[in-house]
């Protein structure tokens, strides 16, 4: 498969996984269904991890690469505790400055986020 279309594949199913992540936490929000705000959260860590994973097999295999900022965007749209232990468990992106301040920031934020609107349900 030539790269592009790898990107082009990887684009939709990424898209279609922050979707499909964020359309169940606002849903169980909406809802005042916690379990489901659990499982979107879930959905969009399990990602984050698993992009790093690939990521950390491809640069190993030499094959085409997730793009840096889709690892970020993964982390950033609800996925930063999934991806900084993707990082810390596969050993990925850690001498990379950007990704060990601004994924654990991130993480740091997303808790701090979930505390606040747990305090005020």
């Amino acid at each position: 498969m030539r790269h592009h279309k790898w990107v082009t594949r990887h684009r939709q199913s990424r898209n279609a996984v922050w979707v499909a992540g964020w359309l169940l936490v606002l849903c169980g929000w909406w809802l005042s269904r916690l379990p489901f705000v659990a499982a979107g959260l879930l959905v969009l860590n399990v990602y984050a991890a698993g992009l790093m994973a690939a990521d950390k097999r491809a640069a190993r295999r030499g094959g085409p690469r997730v793009p840096e900022a889709s690892l970020l965007l993964s982390a950033l749209v609800g996925g930063g505790a999934g991806a900084l232990l993707g990082m810390l468990a596969w050993r990925h992106k850690t001498r990379h400055a950007l990704f060990m301040t601004g994924v654990p920031l991130i993480c740091a934020v997303q808790i701090v986020l979930i505390w606040v609107c747990l305090l005020n349900q």
